[in-house]
């Protein structure tokens, strides 16, 4: 009996022993200690090592620089309204100058702006009319008027016959600044012949419907008798209403409180 029972005590202790081993996976022992491959998983990588992503404008500059067009303006832009970044006016020339050579036409109109104007790099009005003149020629009427704008502001004989030209083509197409601009030069003879009698109904017309810089020709031809009858009084009042528009160089020097818009159009002529 001592015998049979020492061997169900071995019997047990044996069997205890080869149940704990069957318990375990070697398969799932193997899994719990080897790393995993997955690289999104938490903790495969320190993400202070991570590349920061790309800003937009840093997108659209090399998207522009691997040659799409849209992209040089949209990084143009971003430069220059300071988005993304500081802004940077020499940047944004440069991006508006790459959509231009790519041939992204509103690109090329932004990128003569900063010529005319010397933003972002020296002025170059010749190289900006001839952007402008090259988009007019397409029939963008604003770009026309940019061109007229630019010659008329240089000043030479032969400028001022391109700018009066370009007024014309512009007036044609129904834009009155453009016909303002073009019966101002009739009324002085300059780029081309003196028309002060087709000139002044002109102006009046824009005078009525506010414009300030037809309210100072208009002032320029009573005063003068230009086109009709001297009217001094009449020129008077003119010029203020010019001020009330917004021309400050029409308001009397001695009034302080003179409209602070000023319009934007040249001043009026001698």
């Amino acid at each position: 009996m001592l015998r049979i029972a020492v061997l169900s005590i071995l019997c047990a202790t044996a069997c205890s022993k080869q149940g704990d081993t069957a318990s375990v996976d070697p398969d799932s022992q193997s899994m719990s200690t080897a790393r995993t491959s997955d690289p999104d998983a938490p903790g495969m990588y320190d993400t202070a090592d991570d590349e920061a992503p790309k800003d937009g404008r840093t997108l659209q500059a090399e998207a522009c620089d691997g040659g799409r067009a849209d992209a040089c303006a949209d990084a143009a832009d971003m430069f220059e309204q300071g988005r993304n970044g500081a802004a940077d006016a020499a940047k944004a020339r440069e991006y508006y100058e790459k959509g231009c050579a790519l041939g992204h036409r509103p690109s090329c109109g932004f990128f003569a702006t900063m010529l005319d104007e010397g933003k972002g790099g020296p002025a170059d009005a010749k190289a900006a009319r001839e952007i402008y003149l090259g988009a007019c020629e397409t029939g963008n009427m604003d770009q026309c008027h940019k061109a007229a704008i630019s010659f008329e502001a240089a000043g030479g004989e032969d400028e001022l016959t391109q700018a009066r030209e370009l007024y014309a083509q512009v007036c044609k197409s129904g834009q009155a600044p453009a016909c303002v601009a073009e019966a101002g030069m009739m009324l002085f003879g300059e780029g081309g012949a003196k028309d002060p009698k087709k000139a002044r109904p002109i102006l009046q017309a824009a005078c009525d419907g506010n414009d300030a810089m037809a309210c100072v020709h208009l002032a320029e031809a009573m005063e003068n008798g230009l086109g009709g009858k001297k009217d001094k009084k009449g020129a008077e009042a003119m010029r203020s209403k010019a001020c009330t528009a917004g021309h400050r160089p029409a308001c009397p020097a001695a009034t302080e409180d003179a409209p602070k818009s000023d319009a934007k159009a040249p001043a009026a002529k001698p």
